[in-house]
């Protein structure tokens, strides 16, 4: 229901490409968003979520029994930090900028989407703004928001950060 407001929301854009991480959900989502204008979504493994390692699938108790300092300055400042036989925060960082760039480059200066997860919307708004990475726990990424980069003549902007305005009145569970 939510990329269904989304898309609906979105669907008077002149949008030209749609981008996702390869994730089921992102692309679900972006097939969703996709649709009214017709096109076909270009997976970019690049645009996917952290890689957890030995924290896949296990309950914040447990990590934070098991990693105690390692989930301490995950929790204050992710920035520095690499995930037991994950991927650091470094190898997220140089990825999705790699892939956010890349997109950048092939736009034909139409609206392009990209439908991937928090971390990257979270790393490539840090990126844009010029800031350092530790800020990454003071932005808030909602599911279904929305977030708007304009980028011309190589000059990038943050225009609209987590925006869940087409998300009122719908009961998230």
């Amino acid at each position: 229901m939510q990329a269904r407001n989304l898309s609906s929301r979105l669907a008077g854009l002149p949008i030209g490409s749609v981008y996702a991480s390869p994730l089921r959900r992102t692309h679900t989502t972006a097939m969703i968003l996709a649709q009214p204008h017709y096109l076909g979504v270009k997976t970019i493994d690049d645009l996917s979520e952290i890689q957890l390692g030995d924290w896949e699938g296990l309950p914040a108790e447990e990590i934070e029994r098991r990693w105690p300092e390692l989930w301490n300055q995950s929790r204050i400042d992710p920035s520095e930090i690499v995930l037991p036989s994950g991927e650091s925060f470094g190898q997220v960082v140089e990825r999705a900028v790699r892939a956010f760039e890349m997109i950048l480059g092939a736009s034909s200066g139409g609206q392009t989407l990209i439908v991937t997860h928090d971390i990257v919307v979270r790393i490539l708004v840090a990126y844009v703004l010029g800031v350092p990475n530790s800020i990454y726990r003071r932005l808030d990424i909602d599911n279904a928001s929305l977030s708007i980069i304009r980028a011309t003549d190589g000059r990038k902007q943050l225009i609209t950060l987590n925006d869940t305005a087409h998300l009122e009145g719908l009961q998230v569970s």
